[in-house]
């Protein structure tokens, strides 16, 4: 029974939000794992200090969001987002063709840069900009960053998320790095084929399938072996690669691309770039606000103001407002827009850390949860995948999902004398496949799209996400007969 209740918060989750909805979804959500969190053991100080953590995340990516949208603001009322619609006319004529490469090679360049859900706050903008509908651009850009989401920002998945808390070698985190790429570039391929169907619903039968899959290998093969050779820019690399062979490719070396209007991204790009390559710089904006001991429990809070994507978006916003001599910075909106999505936010955010925080008499609801999925046997390793998508709709955070499970999936595969590598790799993969319908992830995109229905995202993205893990899971097992 009590295995059953550890996941009565995630089937609410997911059964209410494509039934009801997403607002109506987190709140019962946040009502039942309350209920839950005290059945649990926990104390109201325990409660307390969970729902001060949830806040810090919460503002976090508020802040984004909050950055995101200004920056978009100033641009349109500028008019510089149209200039960026009509910039790559000289590329390719066709709209199918752009609307791929930007959505591939800008997620994987965004997320490689900075993380933070930072590319489903700029992306699905510049799609909505060349004419696409905006739950068809976030809903693909979601997709294709849970893609690509591996190694983050400079590693941090991999590293943070399983490196430093496992205590893993080099030698172990390499081979993790270069089976989880492989994967899920081959689950890439399918879920592509998935892409091809949503856009293909919106806009008819596609004419350049080929030429887009040839895009994605651009991609695909440098982010196998930059993952095999610095698996911590192996997401970077692989954008700049691909952007840089698909200029070749489709433009034959004659295109034009007017490249001005794409100037404050990509100041964008090299603010969010230069604290990674830049020693001090890192250190200073890593200066963490602490609330260490919150409510007197052993619950610590913190939050990185000055290590968010916000600052960066305000400060290019204000160069474009300052060069283009705007006379209003449009923040009415933005700010209005914080209140609607802080009402759908917490509550989301509140579920998962209640859920983290559950075990102060017995263990917390994850746990139970990752000892269930690990009586399985060695079928837990097709199931293993999903343990990461979980981790990740949970947590919203691919990092976050490989620090609460990845030591219960090394565990267990020791337990099961299974490669503990290829387990967590299958980890990581799914942790980062689960950003597709991660709600954080969607609300936060949706609400700087100015999408009010979120439940068609989650639905537009639910089964290639299950069908993308359940691939992996399949991989997974082959790689482990091929080994044997």
């Amino acid at each position: 029974m009590i295995y059953i209740l550890s996941l009565l918060p995630i089937l609410i989750l997911v059964v209410l939000s494509l039934a009801r909805g997403v607002k109506v979804a987190v709140m019962v959500g946040w009502a039942a794992t309350t209920v839950l969190f005290f059945y649990w053991g926990a104390g109201g100080s325990q409660y307390l200090a969970a729902l001060g953590v949830s806040l810090l995340t919460t503002l976090n990516i508020l802040l984004i969001v909050l950055g995101a949208v200004f920056l978009y603001n100033i641009m349109a009322q500028t008019e510089m987002i149209t200039q960026i619609s009509h910039s790559l006319d000289g590329l390719h004529p066709s709209k199918e063709i752009r609307f791929f490469l930007l959505a591939l090679g800008l997620s994987a360049f965004f997320e490689g840069v900075a993380g933070f859900g930072t590319p489903g706050a700029i992306v699905p903008l510049i799609l909505m900009a060349i004419g696409f509908s905006a739950v068809l651009s976030v809903s693909v850009v979601l997709l294709f960053d849970g893609m690509v989401a591996l190694f983050g920002a400079v590693g941090t998945p991999i590293l943070i998320g399983l490196q430093v808390p496992l205590g893993l070698s080099a030698e172990e985190v390499n081979a993790i790095g270069i089976i989880a790429a492989l994967m899920i570039a081959l689950a890439g391929v399918p879920m592509l084929l998935l892409v091809f169907r949503m856009v293909a619903k919106e806009h008819g039968p596609l004419e350049h399938k080929k030429k887009v899959l040839v895009l994605y290998a651009f991609f695909a093969i440098p982010f196998c072996v930059f993952a095999w050779l610095v698996p911590e820019l192996a997401t970077i690399l692989g954008a700049l690669t691909m952007l840089g062979l698909s200029v070749l490719y489709l433009g034959r070396g004659k295109s034009k691309i007017d490249l001005k209007p794409w100037l404050p991204y990509g100041v964008l790009a090299l603010l969010l770039l230069l604290p990674k390559l830049w020693e001090p710089l890192r250190m200073w904006i890593g200066w963490e606000l602490v609330f260490p001991e919150m409510f007197g429990t052993a619950i610590r809070g913190a939050i990185r103001p000055l290590g968010s994507p916000f600052l960066p978006f305000v400060v290019v916003g204000l160069g474009v407002a300052y060069f283009k001599k705007s006379k209003s910075l449009y923040l009415s909106g933005p700010l209005k827009k914080m209140g609607d999505v802080f009402v759908v936010l917490f509550p989301s955010v509140a579920i998962a850390q209640l859920m983290i925080y559950s075990g102060e008499t017995q263990p917390s609801m994850v746990r139970y949860i990752a000892e269930m999925m690990s009586a399985m046997g060695q079928a837990y390793v097709v199931v293993a995948p999903f343990v990461g998508v979980m981790g990740t709709f949970i947590t919203g955070s691919t990092t976050i999902s490989n620090v609460v499970f990845g030591a219960s999936q090394s565990e267990t595969a020791m337990s099961l004398n299974i490669a503990p590598t290829t387990i967590l790799a299958l980890q990581l993969t799914g942790a980062s496949i689960g950003n597709a319908i991660c709600l954080f992830n969607i609300i936060a995109a949706a609400s700087v799209a100015n999408i009010k229905d979120y439940r068609t995202i989650l639905s537009n993205n639910m089964l290639p996400t299950l069908l993308a893990a359940l691939l992996v899971g399949l991989l997974g097992m082959g790689w482990l007969v091929l080994g044997n």
